[in-house]
């Protein structure tokens, strides 16, 4: 009784403790200008994102303005320029660009955010796993861990989307599962054995904590920030490999940025690029600008919360 009397002011310094640290990376966040352009990025995407459904609902007329089987019979041939009625013109089968880009974003934020979530979970229990029990299960977890490093995720999924042609939410799984089980669950090791040579956790330790409290009071508050940085920089890799595999025809997608770009190649025999540019560059740019909003909030929140490369 003693000792947990001692140690809740402890813990309630801890915890106090935590949230300025949280402050103050903020404030250094909000300092970042890269960072800042990037999470204003990621908030225009996901207006764009939920503006879909509503537009669909309030403003556009299904028929002529449905992604996936929308048709404008007012305006022939297609695809057509831009125009009052479609600020980006219409594909080669009719359909609204805008209606469709802004589809393509649900697309990707499911896919990225689904991947993100899944590999920084699986790197963070794995490798934490095995730098803070050591032994067998750390020799068990970082062999596994060796063997998904050779196994590139985008490879993996090319192969696997030529036997089976997946839906999206399978894509971002497994995605997640190769990228957190391999290379990132290394450096989440290397980052736990750091923790737990800190006195805070040799105390906790000689205070009789069991294992499984000292990793979850004391070790894993340590191990978030680099989980965050992992999740970021993994849906940007799962955006890429996404579309790569839809230009490719290798999903099931309805659609997404990358089938849009290969439904705009596919025509290239009967219409030139100055005759379909606006079908073919809005989905480019997207994955460009979607990708590069994740990758700068990732590098950003990597310099805020490394104190060695916020030192230098």
């Amino acid at each position: 009784m003693a000792e947990l009397q001692l140690s809740a002011p402890l813990l309630s310094r801890r915890s106090l403790a935590l949230r300025q640290r949280a402050e103050g990376s903020w404030q250094l966040f909000r300092g970042h200008r890269t960072g800042m352009i990037g999470l204003g990025l990621i908030a225009i995407f996901t207006l764009l994102a939920f503006s879909h459904p509503v537009l669909m609902s309030t403003v556009w007329d299904r028929r002529r303005y449905d992604p996936i089987v929308g048709f404008d019979m007012a305006y022939f041939p297609h695809p057509s320029r831009p125009s009052v009625d479609h600020l980006l013109g219409t594909d080669n089968y009719g359909r609204d660009v805008l209606s469709q880009l802004l589809f393509g974003a649900r697309v990707s934020f499911g896919v990225g955010l689904t991947a993100g979530l899944v590999a920084a979970a699986l790197s963070t229990l794995q490798g934490g796993a095995a730098g803070f029990l050591g032994g067998p299960i750390d020799q068990l977890l970082m062999g596994l861990a060796d063997v998904v490093v050779l196994m590139p995720a985008p490879v993996v999924l090319l192969i696997f989307g030529l036997l089976v042609r997946m839906e999206w939410p399978a894509m971002g799984v497994l995605y997640g599962l190769l990228t957190g089980a391999g290379a990132q669950a290394i450096i989440v090791k290397s980052q736990t054995l750091a923790l737990r040579a800190k006195p805070y956790v040799e105390a906790a330790h000689a205070a009789g904590g069991g294992r499984l409290h000292i990793f979850r009071r004391h070790v894993l508050p340590g191990l978030l920030p680099l989980t965050a940085v992992n999740l970021f920089l993994t849906v940007v890799g799962a955006v890429l490999t996404e579309s790569l595999l839809s230009y490719f025809n290798r999903t099931r997608v309805d659609l997404s940025w990358g089938t849009m770009i290969w439904l705009g190649q596919e025509t290239f025999r009967r219409h030139t690029i100055e005759g379909q540019w606006h079908a073919i560059l809005p989905p480019a740019l997207a994955i460009m600008l979607f990708c590069s909003a994740f990758y700068l909030v990732g590098r950003a929140l990597d310099d805020v919360l490394n104190p060695r490369l916020r030192v230098r």
